[in-house]
């Protein structure tokens, strides 16, 4: 079936089922808890072993080959040792000329990892500072600081965890180094503890999702000043289907491209009507006022957590928090000043 009329029958089916605002509550709260790595905020110390010269020359996005290396990890007073796998993973940032140190998925033997920090994982994603310098590491801090906003917003969101990487490769002992990065939640895991499903086909549209959480990541996306995403084409998106509601929601993840990071490398597509990735541009559907004002309030309320996600990270320096601070301020004002609001996020119902 075609995902528009699946979608149709889908609406009829759920309406006849769950009333409206019933199935909106739905995904106020998680039914299960995170994985046992995203139960916490702490920064994990790790130490990362391979042979980091050839794991960084795999560039091919298509490319299956894994790589051995040894993940240690400190575990209160001990540390633990796992073998595992690493691939390359990425896009933009898996070219050499992007980054030194591209993005890596780590591949678990479920069976090894019982007991473990990383128990019950399979893969999972880790993002890494990608060149050398302090605004490389201090951008990626931030970049994970943004999925700690979307977590106060709504519990349908990407978790993240900051980690330490000591870096050492078995063929080069210059090579060892200690740099931030971090470990993404796994997408199957985000939508089973909100009792869904990740759905593969594209085509989505802002108007079949569920409304609320549409709204409220389309203003997420204006408030870090991301425009490097499609819906339609799931990219940087993924879809989730409940049990309970059948509807379907967006989650929005990977935002080193938004404003509010402002990575050397990003810049907005050609097609834009602004020069800089700090410029922000609404990218987003056509909500009624009702939708907007709503979502705004939630926005309001989560000020603080919004906030506390940078403050909460010890090693920004003062500059850079300043610095990602004000970039929020901006957002703030704005949707204090009603016709700043309909500019922005209404005049896209005119077209």
């Amino acid at each position: 079936m075609h995902f528009r009329a699946r979608r149709r029958w889908l609406l009829l089916l759920t309406a006849a089922i769950i009333p409206a605002p019933l199935a909106a509550q739905q995904v106020e709260a998680p039914v299960k808890k995170a994985a046992k790595l995203f139960r916490e905020r702490e920064p994990l110390v790790m130490w990362l072993s391979a042979d980091f010269k050839t794991v960084f020359r795999e560039r091919d996005s298509t490319s299956t080959k894994q790589f051995p290396a040894s993940l240690r990890y400190l575990d209160k007073s001990d540390t633990v040792s796992l073998d595992v796998r690493l691939s390359t993973r990425g896009h933009y940032r898996l070219r050499p000329g992007s980054c030194a140190v591209p993005p890596l998925k780590v591949w678990f033997d479920k069976e090894k990892t019982k007991g473990t920090l990383f128990a019950g994982q399979g893969t999972l994603k880790l993002t890494t500072h990608c060149q050398k310098g302090d605004r490389y590491a201090q951008n990626l801090l931030v970049e994970s600081a943004a999925y700690g906003m979307y977590n106060a917003l709504t519990p349908l969101s990407l978790r993240a965890r900051l980690a330490t990487v000591n870096w050492q490769d078995i063929k080069d002992p210059g090579f060892a180094i200690a740099r931030p990065g971090f470990w993404v939640e796994d997408d199957d895991d985000m939508a089973s503890r909100n009792k869904g499903k990740i759905l593969k086909q594209t085509g989505g549209h802002a108007e079949e999702m569920d409304s609320r959480q549409m709204t409220v990541t389309d203003l997420f996306q204006y408030m870090i000043g991301n425009t490097d995403f499609s819906l339609m084409m799931l990219h940087n998106y993924r879809m989730v289907q409940t049990d309970t509601s059948m509807a379907y929601y967006p989650v929005a993840y990977d935002f080193d491209w938004s404003g509010l990071v402002n990575a050397p490398y990003a810049r907005p597509d050609y097609r834009l009507p602004i020069k800089r990735v700090i410029d922000r541009l609404y990218r987003g559907g056509c909500h009624t006022p009702q939708e907007v004002t709503e979502a705004i309030a939630v926005f309001k309320a989560k000020k603080g957590e919004i906030y506390g996600s940078l403050q909460a990270i010890k090693e920004l320096t003062p500059d850079r928090l300043k610095e990602a601070s004000s970039y929020l301020d901006e957002f703030y004002k704005l949707i204090d000043d009603s016709g700043q609001v309909k500019r922005e996020f209404m005049r896209v119902c005119d077209k």
